[in-house]
């Protein structure tokens, strides 16, 4: 992909800015969720019921759809961590996080790609933006993979206004993220939380 004058003179800061403070009051709401679900366990065990574990399950598929979907900094293993560390069973939570996982990049990369690059170049400046796109010609695939095999942060979204291929989205996004979503699930669950 290559930048070019029109591109560029998208460039909105102020649009970034608005950006960066959504993703960051999400992240913010999905840590302090988790983060109540943890002290309050003892409460939630003894006083209610299936209830609760329904509504995690619902807070955990809705919390790693939007961790996703939109761009910010907070992985979205926390859920999953959270919630088996919570009770929620070990297969079902995994199930459901790939389940989330999976829509919501399907839909962000979709969207990144038919919308998505007149809204990256509105987030960056004009020199970033083509070392941005330097880098992703050379090395977008294997940042693909790194982000969608650990809890760094993974962007469908951007990966599709860049134009990544759809295969090398599955090859190098999709299926590692599945994979990164059962290992942690896995590896929480021996570790006998």
């Amino acid at each position: 992909m290559e930048v070019n004058e029109i591109e560029i003179q998208h460039y909105n800061p102020k649009l970034k800015r608005k950006i960066e403070i959504i993703g960051i009051l999400v992240s913010i709401i999905i840590a302090a969720i988790s983060i109540v679900s943890l002290l309050f366990y003892g409460f939630y065990k003894e006083k209610i019921t299936e209830g609760i574990l329904t509504s995690g399950k619902i807070l955990m598929f809705l919390s790693i759809f939007f961790l996703e979907f939109i761009p910010q900094m907070l992985s979205s293993h926390f859920p999953l961590v959270v919630s088996i560390i919570s009770g929620i069973n070990f297969s079902e939570a995994v199930i459901i996080a790939v389940f989330a996982s999976l829509i919501s990049t399907l839909l962000a990369f979709e969207l990144g790609k038919k919308f998505g690059w007149k809204f990256v170049c509105s987030l960056f400046e004009p020199k970033k933006l083509i070392k941005i796109t330097n880098f992703w010609n050379k090395y977008g695939k294997w940042v693909v993979f790194v982000s969608a095999f650990t809890p760094l942060p993974y962007f469908p979204l951007v990966f599709g206004a860049l134009q990544m291929s759809r295969k090398k989205m599955w090859l190098f996004g999709i299926i590692p993220r599945i994979i990164s979503f059962v290992l942690l699930g896995y590896l929480v669950y021996l570790g006998g939380f």
